[in-house]
């Protein structure tokens, strides 16, 4: 049992719940009786939320219920020795049950119904007796195989319970059937709520019995009035009546102010206003009143933590007040678990701390009263006994001590202080600091609960678990280190050396003895000078301390710990502050592979005593390869006492490229002055790292100790500038030496380039640079040669030269390099193997450049190849046996440190150099670099389309059916004179073109910018816009009428013909061979091919077959006029043909038409207007031998449907008095008989003499033509008017027909008959005017 003050009771700390007792059953022999307890009392009432909060208990046969005590008449004499009984609480929970049921195994039709009945009986009598004069419920369950019939069908079961119920003397309300069957829960339940009922009523006589008590007291019986009000209390929380028993409670509480304390009644009073306020603020808790709970316990904690009772037992109260703490924070905890928000300034957490440090006093209050008591029972006091047990008594917070007894008095003491000598108090502060922390943590208080961790490691260290106090004393050390307390640091570091001492921690003991010498930390030099020796004493394998002052367990831990220590032990620099300061730089940012590399580590002491320290090496990591680094050891060393010296040295060092004296060989374990600058050298060679790699000093360590015991200092190599500046800035370390912590090796590459541009009279290019831009044409092939030259005495193979087009302009842009008269292929990239290059020998690559657009163009030249080496010579010494030797950094190399760990530097490589290097294997490597040839591309050609009629007036409009001019001009701008050999009009399939439209033009030899072209040419449309045909619509009508022709798209086999048919022609040998060799290869796939022999045709035909069969590579782009997509080939990438020998395909056809599908232009359009064809420019440079082509898209115009076609035909010579045809062909292009009449004038000049019909009523049927022809005889020379041609609609003939229409009708006349001619002199004219004289 322990004390009243030190824990609240079990019977306190549960729910109140109605207890219920079951007699009958034999739950370990009979398996129904077992199910039945188990519906009950089992996991299933635990788990159903739905059932009554009900206690159950299984009663044996034999069990004693408790007697009763007599009735007292009245209480006026009555005066109790104490408030509350220990085992009031314990009997009305556990021992004497509100419901007493009696199961019985009896069926209705039973055989033996009288036996059992009269045995049932006597059962009920028994316990009846055992009842007396107590109110307890008593009521008899019948279990049964069988569920009862309804109510009045079982005549049996009424008759038989009325019999049974008579002899048991209950009434038919105390009898239950409960049948064992598959639903032997459900039935459960139902008795649940009649037990549930019963027990309610017992409750409440109960408290009907107790407030009859109650008013039987007076004034004088404050004990027996608080005694009542927390029986009424209780029992109101026993009926689920929790606002009632609120109010008892704190009526009770407000009672035991009515008491006078003093030191002989204090204890009870505190224990009694414990329990209560514990009642109450869990009830309040309960009721969601929370503000309400805590204001209570705030106000109980006020009133009655200076009740301290006797001085000799403070520790008692000191318990008591922790006790409060720790169960309100507990009935906290269960509030916030149930819903109940908390805050940062009112959590659990503040009130475990509260109790934790009332036990820290209780503590001290307790070694305080033994020691008093000590001396007091050395002057001859009797001891005391040693049974705790006849200390208390069976009421609460009283002791059995006569009061008054001054020697019964101090022997109860000295027993209290015996007690709680065996108390362990350090394990009870720690679980409540445990708890504290834990509520701290989960309310983000950090810093108080870095403030409880520290309390607990004291309390561990006090309590002689070294080990436990070190683990929580490391953990709290980097914060404290890193928010800069140092009072509360120095604090800890020193508990921290301190348990590592006591528990033989080596590691640990090393770490805080370096850490300790900062001048940071409180205290003088000799402690730091004490510390150091100790240090080396570690060092040297021995304990740090003399063994006399070190206690034999502790001995013996430092000799096992000394013998199986680690070593070295690692020490973060970056956390242990103000030691050592290390600082390393590359003495150049940049070298070469053949270079050395020379590397500064300057190193100073920044604690009041000298250290001594074996060695220095500084970490490299390789970007090739992160996974390895290479480790430089310090071998000379320079001494420097202060900052502005090292910065002259360093200056007249750059001056005579070489330091002035020769440095000093680096001794180990040499002994480093505080305040002296130190700058040790590392030198290696550069060749044994990759090249292309950036080497980064990745961690710096210094290696102190011994052999046996050692330690590595570990800093990293980011140099920390200080935030705060000296005002004399030469003692700050960056104003004096230059930091580099990255140093490049730079690739060697062996190729030199030289790029030459156009055709002989281009720039050249620089050795490794940009190169010039040269001039360049659109739609020419631009040739680019590349001199690639090995200047080095090495060997290389594979050499290769890649060329691509910028992404932007890979649309518009193409590489080619073939330029055959059979070339098809442009690329977006290229590929031109050189091959093999010997020691400074050299060769060249040619490619060709073709543009459809003006702009600068910047290929992205690679050039590679690949080179023999030996890898396995990577990691030989260096210079002056300071070599570097490669080590693995993996997390778990003992080279290594996770605070340091190597991470890949690769990031930014590619900005430093383009040189690209690839290991292929342990002995070859590909090199690889990437230049830009930058191309300005220049126009060539300025075009311009113009339409006319054909009485030369500009035309907006064209009708179908009528003849009109196109006027094609063309402007050189060309910035190199260039030689035009051709031009040609290709015209779309729905356009005819005049006949002597195919008489080519003779052009100069040589053309200059400026110079200006102009073309005309005859057309006529055959369909209007509505009617245009395309070649999906030919081959559509072509699978109609069952016939092949040839497609654009679909480019079908030609087939053999039958032996019926007659076969096609076969074309001449040369024929043949022309198409196949240059014309084959070139036939623009837009054409269709139509009036040509059927030789011509199928080889055409079977060309176009070749072409689209001979698919591309994915990456290869065919650029041309126009994208060129197979049918029925979904997803497939758009390819393009570029056709230069247009001209070639046109000769071989005989004609200039063609299907225009679509035209390539750079340039969206969205006109609806068709394309009436392309112009094409045939040309070269002057002196050059490659010819270009440059083709212009020719846009139409709106086609309309015309009422009459007017063709006019004439002689194309016309002599004076020499007869001439004149005729004029009237075509009906409408569905409409067309009546009109024609009338002809001679001019008032008299210039013709004309024959025919001078005025004609005509009729044209639908779609007919009608001539009109008339004989004209000029009688003057030079340009004379052409008699005049009038026609208008004969409204007698057509009544529809009106003056608007005849105006349109005389519009079509004048724009398609000619005004004027110009009549020559004939030969016979002349020599009639030579004879007669004139």
């Amino acid at each position: 049992m322990t004390m009243d003050a030190s824990a609240l009771p079990s019977e306190l700390l549960v729910s109140p719940q109605p207890l219920v007792g079951f007699c009958g059953l034999d739950t370990v022999r009979l398996g129904v009786h077992k199910a039945v307890w188990e519906a009950f009392s089992g996991s299933l009432q635990r788990k159903a939320a739905e059932r009554a909060a009900v206690q159950y208990k299984l009663l044996p046969p034999n069990y004693e219920f408790p007697v009763t005590k007599p009735k007292r008449a009245s209480y006026e004499w009555y005066h109790p020795k104490g408030i509350l009984k220990r085992n009031w609480m314990l009997k009305h929970l556990h021992v004497l049950p509100s419901v007493v049921v009696l199961f019985q195994d009896i069926e209705w039709n039973d055989a033996q119904w009288s036996e059992k009945q009269v045995q049932c009986a006597g059962i009920v009598q028994a316990l009846k007796n055992a009842l007396q004069e107590r109110n307890t419920r008593l009521c008899l369950v019948l279990l049964q195989k069988a569920a009862p019939l309804p109510p009045g069908e079982d005549l049996l079961a009424a008759e038989r319970a009325a019999s049974l119920t008579t002899a048991c003397g209950i009434t038919s309300k105390m009898l239950f059937i409960l049948p064992h069957t598959e639903h032997l829960m459900g039935y459960a339940l139902r008795l649940e709520s009649a037990f549930l009922d019963m027990s309610q009523s017992y409750y409440a006589l109960m408290s009907k019995r107790i407030r009859n008590h109650r008013d039987q007291l007076t004034a004088a019986h404050t004990p027996l009035k608080i005694r009542h009000q927390f029986k009424l209390g209780f029992v109101a929380e026993m009926r689920q009546d929790f606002s009632t028993a609120q109010k008892h409670y704190f009526q009770a509480y407000a009672n035991l102010d009515e008491i006078r304390i003093n030191d002989g009644n204090c204890l009870e009073i505190k224990t009694l206003a414990g329990f209560l306020n514990y009642k109450i603020c869990r009830l309040m808790f309960k009721l969601k009143t929370p503000r309400d709970a805590i204001n209570q316990f705030i106000i109980h904690v006020e009133k009655y933590k200076t009740r301290v009772g006797f001085k000799d037992l403070a520790f008692e109260h000191h318990a008591w007040m922790s006790t409060q703490h720790s169960v309100f924070a507990e009935l906290f905890c269960e509030a916030i678990k149930n819903g109940l928000p908390a805050l940062q300034t009112q959590h659990p957490g503040i009130y475990y701390h509260k109790a934790a440090e009332y036990v820290m006093k209780r503590r001290d209050e307790a070694k305080q009263a033994y020691e008093a008591l000590v001396l007091i029972q050395a002057e001859g006091t009797p001891s005391a006994n040693p049974n705790p047990l006849s200390l208390y008594t069976e009421f609460f917070g009283i002791r059995a001590v006569k009061t008054g007894d001054p020697v019964a008095e101090q022997q109860a003491n000295m027993q209290l202080c015996e007690l709680e000598r065996g108390f362990n108090h350090s394990s009870g502060i720690i679980a409540l600091l445990s708890q504290a922390m834990a509520q701290f943590k989960i309310y983000k208080c950090l810093r108080f609960r870095k403030k409880l961790a520290v309390d607990m490691a004291e309390e561990y260290l006090k309590s002689g678990d070294h080990a436990k106090a070190l683990t929580l004393y490391s953990l709290m050390l980097p914060d404290y280190r890193q928010e800069k307390w140092s009072s509360i640091f120095s604090d800890v570091l020193l508990k921290t050396l301190r348990c590592a001492l006591l528990s033989g921690s080596v590691a640990d003991y090393i770490a805080c003895s370096v850490e300790a010498l900062s001048l940071r930390h409180l205290g003088n030099q000799e402690d730091r000078i004490l510390l150091l020796e100790n240090l080396q004493q570690v060092f040297q394998g021995i304990p740090p301390m003399p063994k006399a002052q070190l206690t034999p367990e502790a001995q013996g831990l430092w000799t096992n710990a000394l013998a199986s220590v680690k070593t070295p032990i690692q020490i973060d620099l970056d956390k242990v502050s103000d030691v050592v300061e290390m600082c390393a730089t590359f003495e150049r940012v940049q070298l070469n592979n053949d270079d050395v590399l020379q590397l500064q580590l300057i190193v100073r002491v920044l604690t009041d005593v000298p250290l001594n320290v074996r060695n220095f090496h500084v970490i490299l990591a390789d970007a090739a390869n992160p996974q390895n680094s290479y480790k430089l050891e310090a071998l000379k060393y320079f001494c420097f006492p202060s900052l502005p010296q090292l910065r002259a040295q360093q200056q007249e060092r750059e001056k005579l490229a070489k330091p002035p004296e020769d440095p000093k060989p680096y001794e180990r374990n040499m002994r480093l002055e505080p305040g002296s600058y130190y700058q040790l050298l590392c030198t290696t060679e550069a060749q044994q790292f990759h090249e292309n790699t950036q080497l980064r000093i990745v961690r710096l360590e210094a290696h102190m100790g011994t052999d046996q015991v050692a330690a590595l200092l570990t800093s990293s190599s980011n140099y920390s500038r200080n935030p705060f500046r000296h005002h004399t800035r030469s003692r700050d370390l960056d104003d004096n030496v230059t930091i580099n912590p990255i140093c490049y090796i730079a690739p060697t590459f062996h190729l030199g380039t030289q790029t030459n541009l156009g055709h002989g009279h281009g720039h050249g290019s620089d050795e490794e640079g940009t190169v010039v831009a040269s001039r360049m044409l659109v739609n020419e092939y631009y040739p680019v040669v590349t001199t690639v030259s090995n200047p080095y005495n090495v060997y290389l193979q594979n050499v290769g030269v890649h060329i691509s087009v910028p992404t932007a302009l890979r649309s518009s842009v193409f590489l080619t390099t073939d330029i055959s008269p059979g070339r098809q292929k442009l690329h977006s990239q290229i590929q031109i193997d050189v091959g093999e290059l010997s020691a400074h020998g050299s060769n060249t690559a040619t490619f060709y450049i073709f543009s459809l657009t003006e702009a600068e163009i910047k290929l992205q030249q690679r050039l590679s190849y690949t080179l023999d080496v030996d890898r396995s010579g990577s990691s030989g010494g260096g210079v002056g046996g300071g070599g570097a030797a490669r080590i693995n950094t993996a997390p778990n190399s003992s080279e290594s440190t996770p605070d340091h760990e190597v991470k890949s530097v690769a990031h930014s490589l590619s900005a430093i150099s383009p040189v690209q290097i690839e290991y292929l294997d342990e002995t070859r490597l590909r090199k690889s670099r990437e230049d830009t040839v930058v191309v300005l591309c220049y126009e060539d050609f300025k075009f311009s389309a113009r339409f006319y009629t054909l009485d030369r007036k500009p035309l907006e409009q064209v009708y179908r059916g009528e003849n009109f001019l196109l006027r094609a001009n063309t402007e050189v701008a060309a910035l190199d004179d260039v030689e035009i050999l051709d031009s040609f009009f290709i015209c779309d399939h729905n356009l005819v073109q005049s006949n002597y439209s195919f008489k080519r033009k003779k052009y100069t030899n040589k053309y200059r910018a400026g110079d200006k072209l102009e073309s005309v040419i005859v057309l006529r449309t055959n369909a209007a816009l509505r009617d245009w045909t395309t070649a999906r619509d030919l081959d559509h009508r072509s699978k109609l009428e069952g016939k092949s022709k040839t497609s654009k798209f679909i480019r079908p086999a030609v087939a053999k013909p039958a032996s019926g048919e007659t076969s096609a022609p076969t074309p001449p040998a040369g024929m043949s061979a022309y198409m196949g060799k240059s014309l084959v290869a070139k036939i623009p796939t837009t054409m269709t091919i139509i009036n040509s022999n059927s030789a011509v045709s199928n080889a055409l035909q079977a060309a176009n077959a070749g072409v689209m069969i001979s698919s591309l590579q994915a990456e290869e782009a065919h650029p041309g006029d126009e994208p060129v997509t197979p049918a029925n080939q979904d997803g497939v990438k758009t390819t393009r043909l570029v056709y230069n020998k247009a001209l070639e395909a046109v000769q071989g056809t005989g004609h200039c038409r063609g299907f225009i599908k679509g035209i390539y232009t750079l340039e969206e359009s969205t006109s609806p207007v068709p394309i009436f064809g392309v112009f094409c420019i045939r040309w070269r440079r002057v002196n050059g031998k490659e010819e270009n082509e440059s083709k212009f898209v020719i846009s139409g115009l709106d086609i309309a449907e015309p009422p009459l076609n007017i063709y006019c035909n004439i002689e194309e010579k016309m002599f004076v008095k020499m007869p001439m045809g004149f005729k004029v062909v009237l075509k009906n292009p409408t569905t409409h008989v067309l009546h009109l009449i024609a009338n002809l004038s001679i001019s008032k000049t008299d210039n013709f003499i004309c024959s025919g019909h001078k005025q004609l009523d005509i009729s044209i049927m639908a779609y007919e033509e009608k001539e009109l022809v008339y004989n004209l005889y000029p009688l003057q020379v030079g340009w004379q008017e052409l008699p005049v041609l009038s026609l208008e609609y004969n409204t007698k003939a057509d009544p529809q027909k009106n003056d608007s229409q005849n105006a349109l009708l005389d519009e079509l006349v004048q724009r398609a008959l000619p005004k004027r001619v110009f009549v020559l002199v004939s030969h016979h004219y002349l020599s009639l005017l030579i004879v007669s004289g004139l």
